[in-house]
């Protein structure tokens, strides 16, 4: 494949950029740019050993350091040797620009992972860990990505597909000595099979989890006007986010932020007050938030402590029934009569009990026994290819009573197809490709 390279730092000026070069030619082009006093000739650079020198390109000069890295032992499995230069825009756009003229090629979206994946140095669930991982903003997003990164994922569904593979050639061998081979195959296959179910069920069940570490739980902060949902979104964020009157009807739009906690990410979203109204323009901020409501993983339904819901709340649950709710009693600093309603009693204005609900609000959808560094899909691709691989198998499992081995074979090679997708070994070019697009440039 022919030489490539690229800018591997981010766009603007910084303390240190870095331009990559891999492939076969790679010492070849960095030559042509780079040199140091250590070494007559390049090609007799120590890898992983860095060199002080200097890169020239037209009519511009740099200080800066060199590394060799030899294949097959780098992240491409090619010759790889970067430059790390200053990090001006200009600089190490002349000294990319340099070594095209010497000889490499602009590499394209995410090309060098994808190198690394053409060339076995990743399975494909891997690689796509690695763009998890560079847009990971919270711990259990980038805990789940280091594990796919790292194969985790990639090395339990290779299991998966050699021990399909070991059913599926002993089910074919059977096919050609039906009297000597075929009862003891069929019992093998159903008992690998069957085992195989249990797994991939078990595996499937972390994708609610799964999606909350990726996308986040979303949290609609609802209620009547002035019991003080903007308050409590402050009081979350710690910081003054929402503007808080006295005046019903301030917050007329949803209002958003994020915070962390334990790991996840809460996507907060402070709506209108729900009431009726004629004007105009708050109704539309109402309608808005009965709808945020309805599709949201928690519902925060403030009111306030020591007294009991009145009707315009009553008839708000009411046009909510079904979302996962909690109750908040806000304004529990002032004197009221004891209040032992099952939910989360908070001040906003004190910050009593916000960290109680913080945690709260993460019970109401993740269990606390959770491992997020254990093996949890969290890609709706990988989620997509294990349901069809487990539907596949649920159908052979069913129909090893009385289906013909030929019927069963279907099945068992769909879901190995499937389970491929997954590590890349039966995944088609468009999936790849569509894959290494969503790289930034340099990875």
């Amino acid at each position: 494949m022919q030489t490539i390279a690229a800018i591997s730092t981010p766009v603007g000026a910084g303390a240190i950029g870095i331009v990559r070069i891999s492939g076969d030619d790679a010492l070849k082009v960095a030559a042509r740019v780079f040199s140091t006093s250590k070494l007559k000739d390049l090609k007799e650079a120590v890898p992983n050993m860095m060199y002080y020198g200097t890169a020239r390109c037209g009519g511009i000069a740099d200080r800066c350091l060199g590394v060799y890295f030899k294949a097959p032992k780098t992240y491409t499995g090619e010759d790889i040797f970067e430059i790390h230069c200053h990090g001006g825009i200009r600089i190490v756009q002349e000294i990319l620009k340099g070594c095209l003229e010497a000889g490499a090629r602009a590499a394209d979206k995410g090309e060098f992972t994808k190198r690394a994946f053409l060339n076995g140095k990743l399975a494909l669930s891997d690689a796509e860990g690695v763009i998890a991982m560079i847009n990971a903003e919270s711990e259990a997003q980038l805990k789940a990505s280091y594990r796919s990164m790292t194969g985790a994922l990639s090395k339990s569904v290779a299991e998966f597909e050699a021990r399909l593979l070991d059913a599926i050639a002993t089910m074919e061998a059977a096919l050609d000595y039906p009297e000597e081979m075929e009862e003891e195959s069929r019992r093998v296959a159903d008992d690998t099979v069957r085992e195989m179910c249990a797994q991939l069920e078990k595996l499937l069940d972390t994708a609610k989890t799964g999606s909350y570490v990726k996308q986040g739980i979303d949290v609609a902060i609802v209620g009547v006007a002035n019991v003080g949902k903007s308050s409590t979104l402050n009081a979350l964020t710690g910081k003054d986010r929402a503007i808080v009157t006295d005046v019903a009807g301030t917050t007329r739009d949803s209002l958003e932020e994020r915070i962390e906690v334990e790991g996840l990410l809460l996507n907060l979203i402070d709506t209108a007050g729900i009431r009726e109204t004629d004007d105009k323009v708050e109704k539309l901020g109402v309608d808005r938030s009965r709808e945020i409501a309805k599709n949201s993983d928690v519902v925060l339904f403030v009111t306030e402590a020591g007294r009991e819901l009145d009707e315009e709340e009553r008839g708000i649950l009411s046009s909510l029934d079904g979302a996962n709710m909690l109750f908040v009693y806000n304004k529990d600093d002032k004197e009221h009569a004891k209040d032992d309603r099952k939910g989360v009693f908070i001040s906003a204005k004190t910050g009593a009990g916000i960290e109680e609900l913080k945690r709260a609000i993460v019970g109401c959808v993740i269990d606390g026994n959770v491992d997020f560094s254990g093996n949890i899909v969290t890609d709706s691709r990988h989620y997509d290819a294990l349901k069809r691989a487990y539907l596949s198998l649920t159908q052979a499992r069913d129909g090893f009573c009385d289906q013909p081995a030929e019927c069963l074979l279907v099945d068992m090679r769909d879901a190995y197809s499937a389970l491929g997708e997954i590590t890349g070994s039966t995944a088609d070019e468009n999936i790849v490709n569509a894959i290494f697009s969503k790289f930034c440039l340099g990875k």
